[in-house]
């Protein structure tokens, strides 16, 4: 699950760089989202790990046919 998280995580962050996207809100939930999904893994909270990466899949969703949309971590 943590190699699904870091793929959507740096997917995500390139596709709002690139699209100089200026929202401070987005790039905060980004970074909690990460922490409290590892944070989750680390405490063997799956179901909040998941949680959370349901969250970044919804939000990769707006670039899926980006060609390094992570195919597997958006399954």
């Amino acid at each position: 699950m943590s190699v699904h998280l870091e793929a959507l995580h740096t997917f995500l962050k390139a596709r709002v760089a690139e699209a100089a996207v200026v929202e401070p809100f987005f790039y905060e939930a980004l970074g909690y989202a990460r922490g409290y999904a590892d944070a989750c893994m680390e405490k063997r909270d799956i179901v909040g790990a998941v949680r959370k990466l349901a969250w970044m899949r919804n939000e990769a969703q707006r670039w899926r046919e980006h060609p390094d949309y992570p195919a597997e971590a958006g399954r």
